[in-house]
């Protein structure tokens, strides 16, 4: 993994003096924490050289957090409850709030950067948690520090506050900005910037990898991104946006379905208040981030809704001829079939008509294709309207139709059959251009009653073809029913 940064801004960025650097603390962890013989009672004592950090270690392991039944007395007990790793995520996560948020900055927001990357790293535990592919303390890491980049950018470009405001807290605009105007983006920044802290090394790729996803296949970096993304749920003002956002880039990079986002967004909202009370981060009240959450979860719910109604407009329409609107084809072969095994078990009679456009090819080779068309949909129109709404109307292909009549007797079959020729025949027909043209159709058609001896769909329909064929032998513009 190797960071895209112009050589002139890396430069300027090494020449800064005002870069947040790891407390020692931090550093001597780090270092302990690569020999597979450290101790506890090792680490113990390096940690034990701030008092805060331990003060803040030990409320960590006696909160709902980590959910013991008894208290945990001593730093001993503290760091095998939380592991290795734990602890080195409370101590960065801690030593660095502490030792950056008091930073006054005139061109960069810390209180927001801080406020935003609790979310995140909130989000991110979340979605890896849910999924249980990365540890804990990895997930809340990789959420915390994706954004660090944007601290180093802050301290090194004066206008980089002027960027930010630009981009009016949309977290995907500040990356497109970034990378026009400086040539990377705070992910490659951050991922440098950790790696010369010596972090280790999952974590600078899921840094390096969060902002960059179309490249990535790591989990832990897919889960930040997305974590970035819910956190702008709590940050955006237009929350209905972010919760698509959020939506979209969980599908895309774990090809989950929408629905399993909603208890990723409550165990965030959940979160929020512990992790910041154990950070000392001050953020929005819990009535604030309830309210959001239930926005968010309406519009996750309202973008599910849109989503199916969408699938299913799409199938409908897949199953819609372009031209005339009528059902196509491929539908009437399943609507026929079971058509066909319906009227079989309930014993109901099943008509069907097929119909096509008497001298259709006189019509194309006389008034062009678009006028041949411009028939089409008026001969489609004039069967809808001498139809009933229940009956099937679609265009089997070219210029023939074909009708099914539900439980409806040969009769009733013989009466609608005519209409549709009747209807056809007396409307006028546009052809543009103010041009109307008189078109006749040659009907065939059938009707299958229990006692008819017919044993598929396919049978079914060929009889009526043939009488359609009937119809045209006796001289078009007329109907014929199968003998």
């Amino acid at each position: 993994m190797v960071a895209n940064i112009p050589d002139d801004l890396l430069k300027t960025i090494r020449s800064c003096s005002s870069l947040p650097s790891a407390p020692a603390v931090v550093l001597q962890i780090l270092d302990l924490v690569q020999d597979p013989e450290i101790s506890i009672p090792k680490l113990g004592r390096v940690i034990a050289r701030d008092p805060a950090l331990v003060a803040k270690i030990l409320k960590v392991a006696n909160s709902a957090w980590c959910g013991v039944r008894h208290e945990i007395a001593t730093l001993d007990q503290a760091i095998n409850l939380l592991g290795l790793n734990g602890i080195m995520s409370l101590a960065l996560s801690f030593s660095l709030v502490q030792k950056l948020r008091n930073i006054k900055e005139k061109a960069f927001d810390y209180q927001a950067y801080w406020r935003r990357s609790v979310i995140a790293a909130s989000a991110t535990l979340a979605v890896g948690s849910s999924l249980k592919e990365s540890s804990r303390d990895e997930l809340f890491l990789a959420g915390l520090l994706q954004d660090i980049g944007m601290l180093v950018i802050g301290g090194a470009v004066p206008d980089y506050g002027r960027l930010i405001d630009s981009a009016n807290n949309e977290h995907e605009r500040i990356v497109e900005l970034e990378r026009q105007e400086l040539g990377t983006d705070h992910a490659q920044i951050g991922s440098w910037f950790l790696a010369q802290w010596g972090l280790p090394n999952i974590l600078v790729e899921a840094v390096h990898a969060s902002h960059n996803m179309e490249a990535s296949t790591i989990f832990l970096a897919k889960s930040a991104a997305i974590g970035s993304r819910i956190a702008d749920i709590w940050i955006n003002p237009d929350t209905d946006s972010a919760t698509a956002s959020a939506s979209e880039a969980f599908t895309s990079y774990l090809g989950l379905s929408p629905e399993k986002l909603d208890p990723i967004l409550v165990k965030t909202a959940e979160d929020i208040p512990e992790i910041t009370q154990n950070l000392d981060i001050a953020i929005d009240d819990a009535a604030s981030i309830a309210r959001l959450l239930d926005q968010a979860r309406q519009a996750l719910a309202d973008l599910h809704l849109r989503t199916i109604q969408e699938a299913r407009f799409l199938s409908i329409q897949v199953q819609r001829d372009t031209l005339t609107s009528l059902y196509n084809r491929a539908y009437l072969n399943d609507a026929l079939e079971n058509l066909f095994l319906s009227s079989q078990t309930l014993s109901q009679p099943l008509t069907v008509i097929f119909l096509d456009i008497d001298r259709f090819k006189e019509i194309n080779d006389t008034y062009g294709h678009q006028g041949g068309d411009a028939v089409l949909v008026s001969v489609s129109r004039a069967i809808q309207s001498a139809t009933r709404s229940g009956d099937t109307v679609t265009r089997f292909g070219g210029d023939e139709f074909i009708v099914l009549l539900d439980n409806t007797e040969e009769s009733l079959g013989g009466k609608i059959a005519e209409r549709i020729r009747a209807s056809i025949a007396k409307a006028p027909h546009s052809i543009g251009d103010g041009k109307v043209i008189n078109v006749t159709v040659s009907v065939g058609w059938t009707t299958m009653t229990p006692d008819s001896n017919i044993s598929s769909a396919q049978e079914l329909l060929d009889i009526a073809d043939a009488s359609l064929y009937a119809a045209k032998a006796s001289g078009r513009n007329k109907i014929s029913q199968a003998s």
